[in-house]
């Protein structure tokens, strides 16, 4: 039985860049371009007449603006899936697309086998990023890896491992062989440098950039901590 093809929902600025992309899709049978609509609120607006399964968007450069209507279309329809086909990007706002729901991630000098890869990534409940892309989110991995490892010592990763344990600050100074005012000291700029307020705060950074060996990963999925 053949199944019925992809609905698919194209956002875009530019009209030459949608007709092309209607033409591609529609040469494919396993997809059904519904229509094409400027972004912004004719994009809204049509969704709620009918729900398609993938919302290809197609942009010039992302930005705050637009990144906080993908978060928010995200979050009003969160089982559809959204493909950003966009001008080349910077380090400096690729974190915050990526933060704002999209499955997959293309730019405009892409081919058509990087559109169709990603198409089928996303039927199947992947995510699919271009080379571009994922080059980007290395370097920034690398980058930020980096920065963390000078953002705290050494002393202040073995205090913190020992506050998420939940030894006290007399504990604490026994083990380092340290003064408890030291260690009063190491926690208060642990706070100031993570801006936590409280040791929930600090617990959910340890567990984040993976600080402790709790030995219970499998208990990690759906961990608020992880979040």
């Amino acid at each position: 039985m053949t199944s019925a093809p992809l609905d698919i929902l194209i956002g875009y600025d530019d009209k030459l860049i949608y007709e092309g992309l209607a033409s591609l899709l529609s040469s494919n049978s396993s997809y059904n371009v519904m229509c094409g609509v400027r972004n912004g609120e004719d994009l809204l607006k049509r969704i709620k007449i009918k729900e398609p399964k993938i919302i290809i968007i197609e942009l010039r450069v992302p930005n705050k603006i637009v990144v906080e209507y993908l978060k928010n279309l995200h979050s009003e329809y969160p089982f559809i899936q959204l493909m950003l086909i966009s001008s080349i990007c910077n380090n400096g706002n690729i974190s915050s697309v990526m933060e704002s729901g999209i499955s997959s991630f293309l730019l405009k000098n892409c081919n058509k086998e990087d559109l169709f890869n990603a198409l089928a990534h996303l039927e199947d409940g992947k995510k699919y990023f271009c080379s571009t892309i994922t080059q980007f989110l290395l370097k920034e991995y690398q980058t930020f890896k980096h920065s963390e490892d000078e953002f705290l010592t050494h002393r202040e990763i073995e205090v913190l491992q020992k506050l998420v344990f939940g030894d006290s600050n007399k504990e604490i100074a026994t083990h380092l062989k340290i003064s408890e005012s030291t260690v009063k000291t190491h926690r208060k700029n642990l706070m100031t440098k993570m801006g936590a307020n409280n040791l929930i705060s600090l617990v959910r950074y340890a567990c984040r950039n993976n600080l402790i060996e709790f030995g219970l990963e499998p208990c990690c999925v759906g961990c608020p901590y992880k979040q």
